[in-house]
This record gives C-alpha cells, structure tokens and sequence, in this order.
C-alpha cells in the first residue's frame, strides 16, 4: 500500500473518530440540556403552586414567594460559592478560556453546580438566560468524552466546541445560529478546520433533534411568533424603511456599548464587597424577584413570555419604557450575584423592548406609513446582541431563526451591521471577552 493511501486511511479514521464522539456528545447534550429546561420550568412552576394555594390572599402568597425567591438564590449562591465558583454568571467566557487553554474545565464540580445552581436562580425567576449554562453545561460534557477518548489537544478543542454549540442549539432550538455563533464569536479559540467544523455540525444538529423530537422540548420562543409579525412593506417601500433601520442600528451600537460598561462595571462592584455582604444581597434580590413573579411577573424571569405578548399585545408606549428600565437594572443585577445564568435571553427581551418603543415614535413622527413596529422588534432583538457579543451574523441568523422571520432579513441586516459597528467604533470590546479577562485577571490576583 502507498504511503499517501496509508495516510488517508489514517486520516478518514480518525475523522470518523472525532465524528462519532461529536455524535454522543450531541446525544449527551440534548439529553442534559432538556433536563435543564425542564426542571427550570417546574421550579418556575412553584409560583403558580403558590398562587393557587393561597388564591383570596395575596398579600400571603406574595409573602411566601418573597420567602422561596431569597432562599432559592441564596441556596444558588451558597453552591457556586463553595463549590465552583467559575459557574457564577453565563460560563461561554470559561468555555472560551478552556478552548484557548487558559482556564481548565473542572467537570466534575462544575456540572452538577452549574445545572442545580441554575435551576435554583432562574426558577426563582432573576432576569437570567438559560443559555449560558447550557453551552457551559455542553462544553463539559464534551470535555468528559475528550478524556475519555484520550484525545490530544486538538481533538478535546473540537470537542468542547461541539458541546457549547450543542448547548445552544438545545437552549434556543436554533441549530444554525448555534453553529454560527462557534464560527463568528470563538473564530479566534476555535481550531477551525473540516473534520472540526463538521464536528460541530453534527454534535448541533443531534443535539437539536434529541431535543425537539425526544424530549419535545420547546423552543424559548415559540415559532408561532411568524404568525403574530405584521405585513411586510410592498417592494417599492422597502427602501424608503431602510433609513429608520440605519438610525435604530446606530441607537443600538450605542446601548450595546454602553450595556457592556455597565454590566462590568456592577461585576466590578460586587467583587469588592465581601461574601457575606452578597450572600445578603443575592438573598434580598431574590426576595423582591419572587414578590414580583407574583405581582408583577413581566419585570422579571429570562423574557421568553415577555417577548410572546409584545407580540400578541398591543402595550402602551409608557409601559414598554417602564419595562426597559426596570429590566436592564434587573439584568445588572441579577447578573452581579455570582450565581448561574446568562445573558442571551435578557438582552432579546431588552432589544425587543427598543426595537417596539422604537417603532411607535417612528409612527409618531411618520403616521401616514405603517411603520411595523413588530418588524423593529425583531430587527433591534439581533441588533443588540450583535452591538454586545459583537457577532452580528449570529445575531440575524439567531433570531431569523427562533422567530421564523427569514423574510425580515434585509431589515435585520442593515439594523444588526449598523449597531456592530458603531459599537466597535466607540471602542466597545465583545462582552464576553471583557468577561474572560476578568476572570483572568481575578486568578492572577488570587493567585499573587
């Protein structure tokens, strides 16, 4: 046999390899990923539990939420704290840091931490996503089955990408976006080749189908939501919108840069306060979150139903600003307890917000032309994810996707690009690059 054959042999079995762990991988994570959603959503249940019980007496049931809420992040924040403390917040910058070899994946620790301490803060209903923890969640399962194989360190890169994607793929149900977001935002950690690429394809794709088609988990926002988007524009129109998407994308740029200073900046804040000053903290938050799952549940919780009613609503322009404003505090907030939990799902909520608020003063200042304020929505929605984690494709392609509104891609498009650069143009890092240096520069002073 010729040497050249003889190596192509070796290389199609070792792709094979990389390929069928991509595949357990993705069973893997299906599987934990729809475990995740499900126990989040029974934990959130237990308002409604609470409600019906004490149904004539709100002021007790609201009391007794207020009493689970304070105990379920302080449980959340006790378990990171003396266990893991790398699973605080979203965990995508601890899978970016592993990938380029900087921050090791403790598993064993991590895993159950992450999925029970998530459980515990997002039940709770802090403004937190779910998706953070299901790409960190991901990642360490694919860091299990690399050791396992006994993988060199190109194989355990490959690997992990394949987890995190998963991990998206399972938290939205939109496994392009997922691969996209691999591809675009860990383009520089990612060991980028066509074995590792269709690893992640697969390890997304199964992962995807494990959990919409076995688990029939449902996506966090409902496709049914192409239903609810208003008629596009003829084609000699769409022109004369494009301006409008130009000034929303610049808004954005703007919000998103500004999004990322402060979050860091509360990060910063509760780092110098001492354990037990946030163990108080994080208890008190978590009280006034169950009150308001109780009284007031819009202000609260990841924003996936939020986003369905603006939708399937018609709100008032002075309640879509009362929503913004107490949100994002409540974003910053909830982010800067140190417990699991991301910020995908809150910054869709928040970008849905502006991108309505938007479309109504547009109205206002051209009532003679529909303006769609829907069609604003979903356009700033990828808009401020893109301005933030400064991955525009994956934004348009993220919530084309979740949304089924592939037709309002020229709008998306224009709006995402406009509010990346203008981001990029004020200096504003990705955030989730500001997150890993922190935690960078945190075991650098631990360490000294």
């Amino acid at each position: 046999m010729h040497e050249a054959e003889l190596n192509r042999r070796l290389e199609l079995k070792s792709a094979m390899r990389v390929y069928l762990l991509a595949l357990i991988i993705g069973l893997g994570v299906g599987t934990v990923g729809s475990a995740f959603h499900y126990s989040v959503d029974r934990a959130i249940d237990l308002y409604a539990v609470i409600a019906t019980m004490f149904a004539g007496h709100e002021i007790m049931a609201t009391l007794i939420a207020a009493l689970m809420g304070g105990a379920m992040v302080a449980a959340s924040a006790t378990l990171v704290r003396r266990f893991a403390p790398e699973t605080a917040g979203s965990g995508i910058q601890e899978i970016e840091g592993a990938m380029s070899g900087l921050r090791p994946v403790r598993w064993k620790s991590v895993l159950p931490v992450k999925f029970f301490g998530g459980v515990l803060s997002m039940g709770a209903g802090l403004v937190l996503g779910r998706e953070g923890p299901t790409i960190h969640l991901g990642g360490c399962i694919g860091q299990i089955v690399g050791e396992k194989a006994k993988g060199n360190t190109h194989t355990i890169n490959t690997l992990l990408a394949a987890g995190a994607t998963a991990g998206l793929s399972v938290a939205f149900s939109a496994p392009l976006g997922a691969i996209l977001f691999m591809i675009e935002e860990m383009r520089h950690r990612f060991q980028y080749n066509f074995v590792s690429l269709h690893a992640v394809i697969l390890a997304s794709i199964t992962a995807n189908l494990v959990s919409d088609q076995v688990f029939g988990t449902l996506p966090q926002l409902p496709v049914q939501l192409q239903t609810w988007l208003p008629t596009l524009p003829p084609p000699e129109e769409i022109l004369f919108f494009f301006p409008f998407n130009l000034l929303l994308g610049a808004l954005i740029g703007v919000l998103g840069a500004g999004f990322n200073t402060t979050l860091l900046k509360c990060l910063r804040l509760s780092d110098r306060l001492s354990r037990r000053t946030m163990l108080i903290i994080a208890t008190s938050v978590g009280a006034v979150v169950g009150a308001l799952m109780m009284v007031a549940p819009a202000f609260v919780g990841g924003g996936e139903k939020l986003v369905a009613e603006l939708f399937s609503g018609a709100p008032l322009f002075g309640v879509l600003l009362a929503l913004l404003v107490v949100r994002a505090a409540m974003t910053f907030l909830s982010y800067s307890m140190g417990v699991p939990g991301g910020i995908f799902a809150p910054m869709l909520a928040l970008g849905a917000l502006i991108g309505m608020s938007f479309g109504y003063a547009a109205q206002a200042a051209v009532p003679h032309v529909d303006m769609h304020a829907g069609a604003f929505a979903i356009a700033a929605m990828g808009a401020l994810f893109a301005a933030t984690v400064r991955a525009p494709m994956t934004g348009i392609v993220l919530v084309a996707e979740m949304t089924a509104s592939f037709e309002l891609l020229p709008a998306m498009i224009v709006t995402c690009m406009t509010a990346s650069i203008v981001a990029q143009s004020l200096g504003s890092k990705p955030v989730y690059d500001l997150l890993l240096e922190r935690t960078l520069e945190d075991k650098k002073i631990k360490d000294d």
